[in-house]
């Protein structure tokens, strides 16, 4: 049934499209489209939270490590940015659990270029290949237009990205600590129009998302009764349309695992 309705509802979606469900009453998951690896967008940022707070568990990190924002580093005035720092006055004082709050929970794409900064984004790939992850992967801060037009991008993996959340849930990837902490800090995130959207805020879900211009992505922890995982992605479509097969894709999980 869950197979067949998924199918049936991207029978006429043109471009790429990638879907990942895992039922954690049973662990069963099942993969849905025709791609797995996308265009990171804001989602890339999933990767420096995990390397953040791996860093700040093992002491290698302070998170109370406090330093003064300089513009001129990371703001571009001709473009849009989510997030609150790009506008927030010259000088103002952060700390590393600043840095990591406003990324969980805003996808603040200054925060997440500064945070990159201060990890390394070789320590940040490293990280991830050694937890066995080989698809996903980060190239660039976010905005970069430098790198950008010599095509390089972020890459996540759907499925890598559903096998995180996974580790996540069951107090499995790093450690139990950093476990319990990224569920916190993903609960919270404020970017609601997806997944988020059907529950109309009444169910606790643990996710990140990333919008650009040609992509779309939204995964995390449904914490239902009978919570699941599922991760998305189209790109290279009608991202207005990709938005409405996603929330139903949603309801479609949600009634498999009633």
């Amino acid at each position: 049934m869950l197979t067949t309705a998924i199918t049936d509802r991207l029978a006429n979606i043109d471009g790429r499209f990638g879907a990942d469900y895992i039922n954690l009453k049973s662990d069963q998951e099942f993969f849905f489209g025709n791609c797995n690896i996308f265009s990171g967008s804001g989602a890339i940022m999933l990767m420096a939270l995990v390397e953040c707070l791996r860093a700040v568990s093992t002491g290698e990190l302070d998170e109370k490590k406090s330093f003064n924002l300089i513009h001129e580093d990371y703001k571009n005035e001709d473009e849009p940015s989510y997030g609150v720092l790009k506008y927030l006055h010259e000088g103002i004082e952060l700390t590393v659990s600043d840095l990591y709050n406003l990324v969980a929970t805003v996808s603040d794409n200054v925060a997440f270029n500064v945070l990159t900064d201060i990890l390394g984004i070789d320590k940040i790939n490293d990280t991830f290949h050694s937890l066995g992850y080989t698809d996903m992967c980060l190239n660039r801060k976010i905005n970069d237009y430098e790198k950008m037009d010599e095509g390089i991008e972020n890459y996540i993996s759907i499925r890598e990205t559903a096998t995180v959340f996974h580790r996540i849930y069951k107090g499995q990837l790093i450690s139990e600590s950093v476990s319990n902490k990224l569920l916190s800090l993903l609960k919270q995130h404020q970017r609601t129009s997806m997944i988020p959207y059907i529950f109309k805020e009444t169910v606790p879900i643990a996710h990140i998302t990333g919008f650009d211009e040609n992509v779309i992505i939204d995964g995390g922890i449904v914490l239902t009764e009978n919570p699941f995982i599922l991760v998305m992605a189209a790109q290279d479509t009608d991202i207005r349309k990709a938005q409405t097969i996603m929330r139903d894709i949603t309801q479609i999980c949600y009634l498999n695992t009633r």
